[in-house]
């Protein structure tokens, strides 16, 4: 099964995209993460995340990630789930 998640989120300026990136490529089921910069403002940084592996890939994980990491999630904007049998 694949999953895929498409994430507003807002984070500080450090830690960079690349770090957060990296980061979260290591939770459980993460195959592939994509982050676009959207808007930089001068304490905080505006981006997109797209989270993409299979069905064990945690929402709820990914959310404590980001709080770690100082990241807040503004939504989510899209889901999508493939299971071709």
């Amino acid at each position: 099964m694949k999953v895929e998640y498409h994430l507003d989120v807002l984070k500080p300026h450090q830690p960079s995209i690349d770090s957060l990136a990296r980061t979260l490529e290591k939770l459980d089921g993460v195959k592939m993460v994509e982050i676009r910069v959207e808007e930089i403002d001068q304490k905080t940084t505006s981006i997109t995340i797209i989270i993409a592996g299979t069905g064990s890939i945690s929402i709820d994980e990914i959310t404590e990630t980001l709080e770690v990491n100082n990241c807040a999630l503004h939504s989510v904007d899209r889901v999508l789930v493939e299971n071709w049998k």
